[in-house]
């Protein structure tokens, strides 16, 4: 009978329910298999919404752990914020209320929880996990006015529209927001500064408004000068990147050459142990056996070290294989206006006045002045 080639989502559906039970210690091999990478697939950093996420992982056809073919919000929030992806674990995270009735409650005090670190191999670098715990810290946080100055912070986030996160007014700091205007029956989409929407000139007297045609426009223009910018670092970029795989390539290396070490030493032990079962008073034997251990001991804490290394370097890797396609896919310019590759490329867009903004792009301290005309 013919062998059926399982597909990615065939292998993950196969090791999800282990890998969420144990620590995801089966990745590796559902990532070597198949190239899917879990945690990868939410790409929250890069602006997404835990509800967009959901929607491109339902149209792929991945399963949650458990087999479902529908992710929901909430899970996709608890696989972001779990600690076992570091390597870590919070231990008693729920009790048993009474031996009788074996009723399991979640842990709310009760009882006391014991966060272990370093507990098992980590699949995210703590770098990339603490970027998204500060980031859904800042989208959740509440949106206030500061009464003294009129400057309204940023508030509730917005995955449609990139310039709700990035647009901010050069006079008071608040961030602008969509507005529609309709007029004789015309619709027209501009963008006003919040605090001049919610306390007209008190605190803030001199921002303009935008219209969304007109700003779309200039940044699209500035986005295709920073490209030919970039377009002159290519030689860097690709050297950045062939370096990364190198070094990922000697990690590789090494982390096998000390799991090859951790076999011999684990066989040498197993014979060394045969032979005190015969002789226990054999204190060369004895000596043997402790020297085997302590290196036992040593060579745990390196391949955990190498492993955590190999982690980081797996993301820092893909990191600079991004940059490089990012630099080959806008050789050509931008030409339509697009939220999401706007909101990777921008870091921030400050309004000085009517005709001119100040765009700040990601991974650099490049920043266009551009006309809004």
């Amino acid at each position: 009978m013919e062998r059926r080639e399982l597909s990615a989502a065939d292998i993950y559906h196969k090791f999800a329910a282990q890998l969420d039970k144990d620590g995801f210690r089966l990745y590796r091999a559902a990532q070597r298999s198949t190239g899917f990478q879990p945690y990868d697939a939410f790409p929250y950093l890069d602006g997404c919404t835990l509800g967009q996420i959901k929607r491109e992982l339902d149209e792929d056809g991945v399963p949650t752990a458990q087999g479902v073919e529908r992710w929901s919000p909430s899970i996709i929030h608890n696989i972001l914020t779990n600690e076992k992806y570091i390597g870590d674990a919070l231990l008693q995270k729920t009790y048993v209320t009474d031996c009788i009735n074996k009723k399991v409650k979640k842990n709310r005090g009760e009882r006391t929880m014991y966060y272990v670190e370093n507990s098992h191999p980590a699949i995210v670098s703590r770098d990339l996990f603490n970027q998204v715990q500060q980031e859904m810290t800042r989208r959740s946080s509440k949106r206030k006015v500061l009464q003294k100055s009129g400057k309204t912070e940023l508030g509730k986030y917005s995955g449609k529209y990139a310039l709700t996160e990035l647009l901010v007014c050069g006079e008071c700091g608040s961030p602008y927001k969509r507005v529609t205007w309709a007029r004789n029956g015309k619709k027209r989409i501009v963008w006003r500064c919040v605090s001049r929407l919610e306390f007209g000139t008190k605190y803030c007297q001199h921002s303009p408004t935008l219209d969304e045609g007109k700003l779309h426009s200039a940044i699209l223009a500035a986005m295709n000068e920073y490209a030919a910018i970039r377009q002159e670092v290519c030689p860097n970029v690709l050297a950045m990147a062939e370096e990364a795989r190198q070094a990922l390539s000697q990690a590789g290396a090494r982390l096998l050459q000390l799991k090859k070490r951790m076999d011999a030493v684990s066989r040498e032990q197993s014979d060394v142990l045969d032979r005190l079962l015969v002789n226990m008073a054999d204190t060369e034997l004895n000596a043997r056996m402790k020297a085997l251990t302590d290196e036992k001991e040593s060579l745990k804490a390196q391949i955990a070290d190498a492993q955590q290394a190999e982690v980081n370097l797996e993301e820092q890797a893909a990191r600079r294989r991004q940059m490089w396609d990012s630099v080959m896919e806008c050789a050509a310019g931008y030409t339509e206006f697009d939220n999401e590759l706007v909101r990777q490329v921008i870091q921030k867009i400050t309004v000085e006045d009517a005709e001119t903004i100040h765009i700040h792009f990601r991974d650099s301290d490049v920043v266009l002045e551009q006309e809004v005309e």
